[in-house]
């Protein structure tokens, strides 16, 4: 799971298009972020989903307890990647299928990359992440009511490597994403956007850190929207 840490807190209608989930798996219950891609569909990563028997979506609010919609979906309704693998998380992302929505100023879908961006890197370029998870490496229960974000610079692939060597694969289907001044993703903040600040696009989503912690300068993974535009338009018959 991830979190933001040392981010900024978020104004009501910045980022209209984060969700908060909340997982419910026998009687415990995990919490996400997800992006609307859609008035009923919601992106989100496959290991916040694994096992759920239902989701909890809440939209249009930076504090979960004052969202303008809560929508309740059954397991039926989560669709995981038919490849992911929780082991090394191939294929890190899933699809939820929720009633229809109405857009409004604080409830909006974010853009997904174009067909002729498909499997782009984006390296170089700077995003924002966002997210409700624990804001502190050193004490995890440090949950902000309000949701947090941060800037991210989408770093090359081989650095990448070189951080997680002895920890992770990555895989050409990631991005990684990081800051010099120790702002990161990092529990809570899992199947969160990662959106590329010059197009308002959706090209992350949080997927993992590293095992150090989330201060320490290591670049945190991010599933590659645009590695999976076919799937998403298969799964969902929107046009993208």
């Amino acid at each position: 799971m991830e979190r933001i840490v040392n981010g900024q807190q978020a104004g009501e209608g910045q980022f209209p298009y984060i969700v908060a989930l909340s997982i419910q798996r026998k009687v415990k219950f995990n919490y996400c972020g997800g992006s609307i891609i859609a008035n009923d569909w919601i992106l989100t990563a496959a290991h916040c989903t694994q096992n759920a028997q239902r989701v909890i979506i809440y939209y249009g609010s930076i504090e979960k307890s004052k969202a303008q919609v809560v929508v309740e979906v059954q397991a039926r309704s989560i669709i995981q990647h038919p490849k992911y693998d929780r082991t090394d998380l191939t294929n890190d992302i899933s699809l939820i299928h929720s009633k229809w929505i109405d857009f409004n100023d604080r409830i909006q879908r974010i853009a997904l990359p174009r067909p002729e961006q498909f499997g782009e890197s984006f390296e170089g370029q700077w995003s924002q992440a966002a997210g409700w998870g624990s804001t502190s490496d050193y004490n995890l229960l440090a949950i902000p009511k309000l949701l947090q974000w941060t800037n991210l610079e989408i770093t090359p692939k081989s650095l990448c490597e070189v951080a997680y060597s002895d920890v992770a694969n990555i895989t050409e289907n990631v991005l990684c994403a990081g800051s010099p001044y120790q702002q990161s993703v990092c529990a809570g903040d899992s199947g969160g956007p990662l959106v590329l600040i010059k197009e308002n696009i959706l090209v992350g989503v949080s997927s993992a850190v590293h095992p150090l912690g989330c201060r320490l300068g290591f670049p945190a993974i991010f599933t590659n929207v645009s590695k999976y535009l076919d799937w998403i338009r298969e799964t969902t018959n929107l046009t993208i």
